[in-house]
């Protein structure tokens, strides 16, 4: 039983984590049962600890470079479903911001075909960027083929914070 209320929790707190930049808290009754809730406790029975989840989702990239990059080195992943590699692969991509073009294998026979003449095998996923082809999901080849590509990274949030409070220094100063 106890096993069971473990994987709802930790269920909930995936799905909590999900939400950057919402609060979670964490309930301790006097017994010492522990909860998580999106909102504190009703009354002071609880010692609670709040926590910042994620943070600010930001991401800065260079739109010219990454379209000139795109049309240059198109992206491609063949996936499948479940297919745990393809979530992660797709994941990837989805979190550097690269427009990409996802084909399903599953059940099709032109695109198996097409899949075969590009990685020479019916292997998910199997991502192209340009005409390399890569068989598998390996995250430091993939960051690697598409940096070499010219597809920008994204901004680190404290580079781009420093980036905005030197912009708002400037524009004060402009303004004086």
């Amino acid at each position: 039983m106890h096993l069971r209320a473990l994987l709802i929790l930790l269920a909930a707190l995936g799905a909590a984590s999900a939400a950057h930049g919402q609060k979670l808290y964490k309930w301790v009754d006097k017994e010492g049962r522990v909860s998580y809730h999106d909102q504190p406790p009703p009354t002071d029975d609880y010692r609670v600890e709040e926590k910042q989840l994620g943070g600010r989702a930001r991401v800065a990239v260079d739109n010219e470079a990454m379209a000139a990059a795109a049309e240059k080195s198109p992206v491609v992943l063949y996936a499948a479903p479940r297919c745990g590699s393809c979530d992660t692969a797709r994941t990837y991509l989805q979190k550097r911001g690269i427009p990409f073009t996802e084909k399903n294998v599953e059940g099709d026979r032109k695109l198996q075909e097409e899949l075969i003449k590009q990685a020479g095998g019916l292997a998910v996923p199997t991502i192209t960027v340009g005409s390399k082809v890569m068989r598998g999901y390996l995250e430091s080849l993939l960051e690697g083929e598409l940096d070499q590509a010219g597809y920008p990274r994204p901004e680190e949030p404290e580079k781009a914070d420093a980036a905005d409070a030197a912009e708002t220094q400037e524009a004060a100063k402009a303004d004086q």
